[in-house]
């Protein structure tokens, strides 16, 4: 699989949706910082951090976060995903409009794609 086959981490936008939708759940739960802080054990300054975008999680920091704040990981990161699942929703959209015909001369067109490594 060539480099350009996978989405490309961005740590920034990482964090930015960490900290939007983290900081979002708690708003929501009616949580301040340091009852979220204390709930999932980590320090008040490290969850200000999150909130903040200067800082990622750990898998296990963002579970337990998840679990304080009774929503799941695929929640708070649903916007770092977005892109990919617009455009593959929009593709599925356009292709079930098209003809049989068309529909082979879409999937030639992705074999070629996919056997010349493009």
């Amino acid at each position: 699989m060539r480099k350009g086959d996978i989405m490309q981490l961005n740590d920034d936008k990482l964090r930015e949706v960490l900290s939007q939708n983290i900081k979002s759940a708690r708003l929501s739960s009616g949580y301040t910082q340091e009852n979220l802080a204390e709930m999932s054990e980590i320090s008040l300054n490290f969850l200000k951090d999150v909130e903040g975008a200067r800082s990622g999680t750990s898998l296990l920091t963002l579970i337990n976060l998840c679990l304080s704040l009774n929503t799941t990981p695929n929640e708070i990161l649903k916007d770092f995903f977005k892109d990919s699942y617009d455009k593959t929703e929009y593709l599925t959209q356009q292709i079930a409009l098209l003809n049989d015909y068309q529909k082979d001369t879409i999937c030639a067109l992705i074999k070629h794609f996919k056997d010349n490594d493009m």
